[in-house]
């Protein structure tokens, strides 16, 4: 055991080490990398600063929202000017059915072995790694309405006009389907029966909200008392001011990962390994989540409890999360997007 327990940690430093010298094999090389523009000063304190340090490289970024970064890399695709691309699983899956990622090769990305095991190849294909977790959290007034414990808790009198949802354009829009069929149907795929659900939920809804600064303002003004909203959004609403709570309701939460691909054609592919095994490194998996940036999929990462209660973390939480099929999602996406707009057409 103790032999095969020294070879495993030989392998690995070689490993480690090859990887290393290719990545110095790239001095002076431009690594470029499509990201959402988020938290940036962060982002290079923690990551970019110091992968271009450690191996002399220069780090590029486009940025901007999920949808116009895969139209862009769709339009580039015959000469792709970026290397790493990432994206919310549901856009990395629509750039991977449209043959824009290259699959990535595992023996170049040695931290791999040290991320929670569902985020190493989450759509199939090696085509994305999981390097942060996120989740839709719910989320009440504590003033204004008595402690949330289920889905259903929703349709309170006293939540009338009250309830914003994300549409069903956003990351988490599906999974509002989702969480209405398992707590009113048989199951997490009864969507016929969430679909009914919703038509009888839109009524008293506020507004559906299409992203995390309008959720917010609406929270600010106390238009809104409750509403699923994403977790990274979490020190946002905790900022308003207003006494706020996010629970864990019995039916659970949508979870999902924002990966990170390599660009099909890229001609950085070893450099941009090197950076991906850097990003889901402890030491940058541990800073981005000091900072609040990103929840860790890096096993090794301990966070105090004021730091993991404001993230997706820690046994409880991850327990409850239900991941949905991006390919199922993908194969209703049109007929889904109709009949929510028939839905909310008539209000």
């Amino acid at each position: 055991m103790r032999k095969s327990m020294l070879l495993a940690a030989g392998l690995l430093l070689i490993m480690g080490t090859s990887l290393f010298a290719a990545g110095r094999g790239q001095r002076g090389q431009t690594l470029s990398i499509s990201h959402w523009g988020f938290n940036m000063d962060l982002l290079e304190r923690n990551l970019i600063i110091p992968f271009e340090e450690r191996y002399g490289v220069t780090v590029v970024m486009e940025t901007g929202n999920n949808a116009d970064r895969l139209t862009r890399l769709a339009a580039r695709r015959n000469n792709p000017n970026v290397d790493v691309v990432f994206f919310a699983s549901n856009f990395a899956f629509q750039a991977m059915n449209e043959g824009l990622l290259a699959p990535y090769d595992p023996a170049k990305i040695p931290n791999l072995a040290r991320i929670i095991p569902a985020a190493v190849d989450p759509l199939g294909g090696r085509y994305a790694i999981g390097f942060a977790v996120t989740h839709m959290g719910l989320f009440h007034r504590t003033d204004r309405t008595a402690p949330i414990t289920s889905w259903r808790d929703l349709f309170r009198p006293e939540l009338y006009n009250q309830i914003s949802i994300p549409g069903i354009h956003t990351t988490f829009g599906p999974g509002v389907i989702y969480m209405l069929s398992k707590a009113f149907g048989s199951g997490f795929h009864d969507t016929e029966t969430g679909w009914s659900v919703l038509a009888e939920l839109a009524p008293r809804l506020k507004t559906a909200y299409n992203n995390a600064a309008e959720l917010n303002s609406l929270i600010t003004q106390e238009e809104v008392y409750a509403a699923p909203f994403s977790s990274f959004a979490w020190g946002q609403i905790e900022a308003t001011g207003h006494p706020v709570a996010s629970v864990i309701p019995e039916e659970g939460l949508v979870g999902t990962y924002n990966v990170v691909s390599i660009v099909n054609g890229s001609p950085n592919v070893e450099l941009a390994h090197a950076f991906i095994n850097f990003l889901l490194s402890q030491e940058v998996q541990l800073a981005q989540a000091m900072d609040l940036v990103d929840s860790p999929v890096n096993l090794d990462v301990r966070l105090p409890a004021h730091i993991g209660s404001r993230l997706t973390y820690g046994e409880e939480l991850i327990n409850s999360l239900f991941f949905h099929d991006e390919a199922e999602v993908d194969r209703n996406r049109a007929n889904w997007i109709a009949r929510w707009n028939a839905i909310f057409a008539g209000l």
